[in-house]
């Protein structure tokens, strides 16, 4: 006998723990997302600590965890990891697509009284991913900045009005430079604002050179 399965949307509150630093009273607010399988100290450490005091003291800084967590049991203790979304290459589809994050972090903001005109999204791989697509979305997001990532412009929303970033290292073994640089031309049709730095650097890792330019750039932001 052949089971009926079906999937139905439902409604769910989703708790999401942030990191918040930087200046609470700063007009524009970073929001920084991980890759697959990290978390929010992660890429604190990655992106934020690397960055100039002059940017701490510029913004309002906020790093939440993936909405779906990854834990990693062992005997006496477990630790836990967080994905924004999951995507099966192997079926070339969603399990779960990019619009429960995109409709999780827009409530945050909100929770957290922070305009979506002040925001610059910061996304390092699957986070860059979604930082584009997330900002098409919510009408008025200020900047998205990918790091390390791919852009999906066939899953662009209507609110194209956004600037953007793509930092990608040419050597990146996880996700394909040539891939990147494509999809940002395709990009760049679409978006007025958008520029693209790379570097021939063999990693996916966020390196030094990403974060220079990564500060420049931030240091633009008026």
């Amino acid at each position: 006998m052949e089971n009926n399965t079906s999937r139905t949307n439902v409604g769910t509150n989703l708790p999401i723990d942030s990191i918040e630093m930087g200046n609470p009273k700063a007009q524009r607010t970073l929001l920084v997302l991980h890759g697959f399988a990290q978390n929010n100290e992660q890429i604190k450490e990655n992106i934020i600590d690397k960055l100039s005091s002059k940017i701490v003291e510029n913004f309002r800084i906020l790093i939440p965890n993936g909405i779906f967590p990854i834990p990693k049991i062992r005997p006496n203790q477990i630790t836990y990891r967080y994905s924004w979304y999951f995507y099966d290459h192997t079926r070339q589809s969603y399990y779960i697509d990019m619009n429960t994050p995109i409709e999780a972090l827009g409530n945050l903001l909100k929770a957290k009284a922070i305009e979506f005109k002040n925001v610059t999204i910061i996304g390092y791989s699957q986070g860059g991913y979604l930082a584009p697509i997330m900002a098409s979305y919510l009408p008025g997001i200020h900047t998205s900045i990918a790091i390390n990532a791919n852009t999906r412009v066939d899953k662009l929303g209507e609110n194209l009005n956004f600037k953007h970033l793509s930092i990608h290292n040419e050597g990146d073994p996880v996700v394909e430079f040539k891939n990147s640089h494509n999809s940002f031309l395709e990009l760049r049709k679409k978006i007025a604002d958008a520029r693209f730095e790379s570097f021939e650097i063999n990693s996916h890792e966020i390196t030094p050179e990403n974060i220079k330019v990564l500060e420049s750039y931030l240091l633009e932001i008026k």
